[in-house]
């Protein structure tokens, strides 16, 4: 018997799983796939290898496809390595919940056969997929989800993208934002198509129109308040009718990505036919991760909230601290996100929209790149660094930055506000020059003025 069986073997699974064996639990992981999920396959690593290329000019676009494909390879062999390191036992297949109570109990469907294992334990890693939008023709050639886009050669490899001249994004999330940078880069007509008139939800208000100015000056079409209602193909094409507050719309592009959102996935491995609590929004857990059912535990994208893979391994962290008799909880309001556009975006605390929301009182303060001497020797001034604290403490409770090497950046930032520091230590901790790092001190600073 098991002392934990993982079902699922994405980053928050292998994750849990590497922490488990090497703890000294007798630890399984079932992955009917690749290791690394989403997020290395299909999601995260890919998309980033493609923005190493067009963004980062580190590797020429013609060479892109064959640069992700090795580098999801390395990082896939490595998590192999790590899981027979840590002792992690891998088991290659479909599992199914049979008893979710007492004893653990388990059927996989494996390419030798019907294999039952057994448990003390069970935590739930399924993962995410994306929403399916309901509308005629969503299911064409052509047509495309958020979570697999990155593996079509039509768009990303060379020669054959050249074929592609327009794409149109049903979404105004990350993976529409960051989809559209890269497609743009490649030259191709991108067109966002947003169900309400705001980009990035829970981004601070001045990013999201510093967002927008950016993409408009890319030439990146965003409309408004869009309902898809049908696609239809037309000489090769594909034509999308849908509706706008301003009335019919259409347009005629050469692709469709759908990436208005992430669902967990619920089905296709018993949980139907367990008592664990969930709805259509996730499975519901405490702040050990644990759900209903005593030594049951989910994690990851399959609880719904912030999909984020570091999210996951620090939930990994702290399901394995709680099996171990320690404790370790997550503060939502102090996980950092970030977002690969041009400028890049990373953020980590309240908004100044959320503050209010909330009563309290802040303070808030800006500090340029144009005005950073690091920023100007690598040419990229675009943006600048946000900071909130409150008026009562000076407590900084939230930074957000736009710019270069935002998603770098944010770690000092996460650190601070994790700590419930003040800013004011904050800003008198020595930052190191000529680095993009001393942004965030003069915005600190300037919270003083």
């Amino acid at each position: 018997m098991y002392d934990l069986i993982i079902l699922g073997g994405g980053p928050g699974g292998t994750r849990a799983a590497e922490l488990a064996g090497k703890a000294g639990l007798k630890t399984l992981v079932i992955e009917m796939d690749r290791l690394g999920g989403t997020c290395l396959n299909r999601g995260c690593i890919p998309t980033k290898a493609y923005y190493a290329s067009l963004v980062g000019g580190r590797v020429p676009p013609e060479e892109m496809w064959s640069y992700r494909e090795g580098i999801v390879k390395k990082l896939g062999e490595g998590i192999s390595t790590l899981m027979k390191m840590s002792g992690a036992e891998i088991l290659r297949g479909r599992g199914k919940i049979i008893s979710a109570e007492g004893v653990k109990i388990l059927e996989v469907e494996t390419a030798d056969g019907v294999k039952r294992v057994k448990g003390k334990r069970l935590l739930l890693a399924s993962g995410a997929r994306s929403l399916p939008l309901e509308f005629e023709g969503a299911d064409l050639p052509g047509v495309l989800t958020g979570d697999w886009a990155v593996t079509d050669p039509d768009l990303w490899k060379y020669p054959e993208t050249d074929e592609v001249k327009s794409v149109a994004i049903i979404g105004a999330g990350v993976i529409a934002a960051e989809f559209a940078v890269l497609l743009r880069r490649m030259g191709k007509e991108v067109t966002i198509l947003k169900h309400s008139d705001q980009l990035l939800r829970r981004a601070d208000r001045d990013i999201k129109k510093k967002l927008a100015q950016s993409f408009k000056k890319m030439k990146i079409a965003l409309v408004d308040y869009f309902s898809p209602e049908k696609a239809a193909a037309e000489g090769g094409k594909i034509r999308l009718r849908g509706k706008t507050r301003e009335g019919e719309y259409e347009l005629l592009c050469d692709r469709l990505l759908l990436a208005s959102s992430m669902v967990p996935v619920l089905d296709g491995y018993g949980l139907e036919n367990t008592s664990v609590k969930h709805s259509e929004k996730g499975i519901a857990v405490n702040s050990h991760m644990e759900t209903n059912l005593p030594g049951v535990y989910a994690l990851g994208d399959v609880t719904g909230g912030m999909m984020l893979a570091h999210l996951a391994e620090y939930q990994a962290l702290s399901a394995v601290e709680h099996m171990l008799g320690r404790e370790y909880t997550i503060e939502k309001d102090h996980v950092p996100w970030c977002v690969f556009s041009d400028p890049e975006i990373a953020a980590v605390g309240l908004s100044e929209d959320e503050a209010e929301r909330r009563g309290i009182a802040v303070k808030t303060a800006r500090a340029y790149f144009l005005g950073n001497g690091m920023a100007l020797a690598m040419n990229s001034t675009d943006g600048f660094i946000k900071v909130l604290a409150s008026k009562e403490d000076d407590t900084l409770l939230g930074v957000h930055i736009i710019g270069p090497e935002a998603a770098s950046l944010i770690g000092e930032a996460a650190l601070a506000v994790g700590h419930r520091m003040k800013a004011a230590d904050v800003a008198r901790t020595i930052h190191p020059h000529p680095t993009l790092t001393e942004c965030f001190k003069d915005a600190l600073f300037r919270l003083e003025e």
